[in-house]
């Protein structure tokens, strides 16, 4: 009854392959967690938010834990890919920074909240497959952050150091958490264009 019941919706929807609604599934899932800051998302919610029925969640995805065991795969070979930027030597260890900085904030202006649900994943115990990988991912990617810092500024003292990769990893999220204020806003930092001047602005004060 489930498989028959998605087998119409995707014909109801016309343009929607298999592939494009498991895809729109789990990038709204992803979406969702992030917003509220926890994996504990009723599938009611994500069929809600990804615009299918129920029916189309549980064909796609056989439990929960699959799906989240999906998005883990999914986030860690996006990360692959954007780790790909810091460790290219051809380019210079400024311009990797910006590109990588710039890819991140892009992502994180996608999906409000996600660094929430980062955090809380990171503290969790026992930690579920999604928590295994981004504890993983993000050991790598200060290793590989630090290595290409240290380039674009050379030697310094220690802290100075350590002051300056913190500053710059904990300001990629924009000027100030956007739960701080909840009004209606323009943009702002999220733009693209004011997102590339608070790039050009961090840069530069990093190798001060």
């Amino acid at each position: 009854m489930a498989r028959q019941t998605v087998k119409n919706q995707e014909a109801d929807r016309g343009s929607d392959s298999s592939p494009d609604v498991r895809e729109r599934i789990l990038d709204r899932t992803i979406y969702l967690m992030g917003k509220l800051g926890t994996t504990d998302v009723t599938v009611r919610a994500i069929a809600r938010e990804a615009g299918v029925n129920v029916a189309a969640v549980n064909y796609y995805f056989s439990s929960k834990e699959r799906m989240i065991a999906l998005m883990a795969d999914r986030f860690q070979a996006g990360f692959e890919a954007v780790m790909t930027q810091l460790a290219d030597e051809s380019v210079a260890p400024e311009q990797r920074l910006r590109d990588w900085a710039a890819t991140v904030v892009g992502f994180l202006s996608e999906y409000p909240g996600v660094l929430t649900l980062m955090e809380r994943q990171l503290a969790a115990q026992p930690l579920d497959a999604f928590g295994e990988i981004l504890r993983a991912t993000m050991q790598i990617a200060i290793q590989q952050l630090e290595a290409v810092l240290r380039e674009l500024i050379g030697d310094e003292d220690e802290k100075r150091f350590s002051f300056k990769l913190t500053m710059f990893i904990s300001t990629l999220a924009g000027p100030y958490p956007q739960k701080f204020d909840q009004r209606p806003k323009a943009r702002g930092y999220r733009a693209p264009a004011q997102q590339a001047e608070f790039l050009n602005l961090l840069i530069e004060h990093l190798k001060r």
